[in-house]
């Protein structure tokens, strides 16, 4: 199973009219039909070409027109943002940069991109500045032809390298508490009714003992996100409080929110285990009478392919969290805990990419029946 190239789209809200010709977006304007913004316009052709688009409406850099007062009063808010983009950056193969209006914001996005191996596509009026030159693969006076670009281009990600340049990222925050205000967990929409939930990929404390992050499960459940097209939930920095022992605590809160938009008909928790426990791939589930049982048969003739799967065992510590899902929530869960040496990419890729290729799988076929149960 391939994963998805994703693109981000950077630059302010500008009328697609102006950068391109394409016949649809004439025909709007001819019929007095109100234009889309680029970004609209851009992210509805990209997705139509099976490419994903990374931020297309959250950050919209807007540095026209701010006087010192509102630089002041903007500067906390600023830093988060900036946080976020670079983030979501880091996540994305490509960047699509719509330079038609000067962006102080849109250059150092495209400037990070490029250092870190980005393809970058710039949109804009000739000549190009000698910076635009440096930091950019291909440049074009029309959106159309950039999008036409990057359809052809398709920038490919290798799915091992991707994990681990994202758990590197996420390593630094493995034992960093959140800056004020910045939630402890990161979630990722998807378009299938699965969420997986990943409670420990960085580090956390349980009844006043630390406890160490689990290596490599946020940055598979992330994967699994780019993969399926699932939801996902994970930890995002060291949390103060055990999300799966402890119910009131911000992970679990926007986990119910998640779960009672209706849009979720199973939970997959991504644990991992340490090299003393056997065997090295457990499967639990919970939710008998929501057929979680037959969740978790078919996960295992999966998964099966890597050993023999463990018997039925549970870690109490998961318990909480599990048993609301299913008793408060009405939605089955299937936990799997995998042994170390399938969350080592760097030594081992071909058993982490096979563990998450058959997890996919498994998510795929799950979620594609349940959006056709689901409304």
């Amino acid at each position: 199973m391939s994963i998805l190239s994703s693109i981000y789209l950077t630059g302010g809200s500008i009328d697609p009219a102006q950068l391109s010709h394409s016949a649809a977006i004439s025909n709007n304007i001819a019929n007095n039909i109100s234009a889309p913004d680029w970004r609209t316009f851009a992210l509805t052709r990209l997705q139509n070409h099976g490419l994903r688009v990374v931020n297309p409406l959250e950050f919209a850099w807007s540095e026209t027109d701010v006087d010192f007062l509102d630089a002041i009063e903007i500067a906390g808010s600023s830093d988060q943002r900036v946080q976020r983009a670079l983030e979501l950056i880091d996540q994305s193969d490509g960047l699509l940069a719509n330079l038609e209006r000067p962006s102080y914001g849109a250059a150092m996005e495209m400037f990070y991109a490029h250092r870190r191996g980005k393809m970058v596509t710039v949109v804009g009026p000739s000549p190009f500045n000698p910076w635009v030159l440096s930091h950019s693969q291909a440049r074009f006076n029309e959106l159309d032809h950039a999008l036409q670009y990057i359809i052809g281009q398709q920038p490919q990600a290798d799915p091992v390298d991707w994990a681990v340049k994202y758990e590197a990222l996420l390593s630094e925050r493995y034992e960093q508490m959140p800056h004020a205000g910045e939630p402890d967990y990161k979630f990722m929409g998807g378009n299938l009714p699965v969420l997986v939930v990943a409670p420990h990929a960085t580090a956390n404390w349980r009844e006043g003992e630390f406890h160490e992050q689990e290596s490599f499960t946020g940055s598979m459940s992330a994967l699994l996100n780019r993969m399926t097209g699932c939801h996902t939930l994970m930890s995002n920095y060291c949390m103060v409080a055990d999300p799966c022992w402890y119910l009131e605590t911000p992970f679990r809160r926007v986990f119910s929110d998640v779960i009672k938009a209706g849009k979720v008909g199973l939970v997959v928790m991504l644990m991992g285990s340490t090299w003393q426990e056997a065997p090295g791939v457990q499967i639990s589930a919970y939710g008998e009478s929501l057929g979680a049982e037959e969740y978790e048969r078919r996960l295992k003739l999966k998964l099966c392919e890597l050993e023999a799967i463990g018997a039925r065992s549970f870690d109490h510590f998961l318990r909480p969290f599990a048993d609301y899902a299913a008793s408060e929530l009405n939605v089955p869960v299937v936990i799997i805990r995998l042994h170390k040496r399938y969350r080592m990419p760097r030594l081992q890729s071909m058993q982490f990419l096979r563990a998450t290729e058959l997890i996919a799988s498994f998510i795929a076929e799950a979620g594609n029946e349940l959006a056709s149960m689901i409304i």
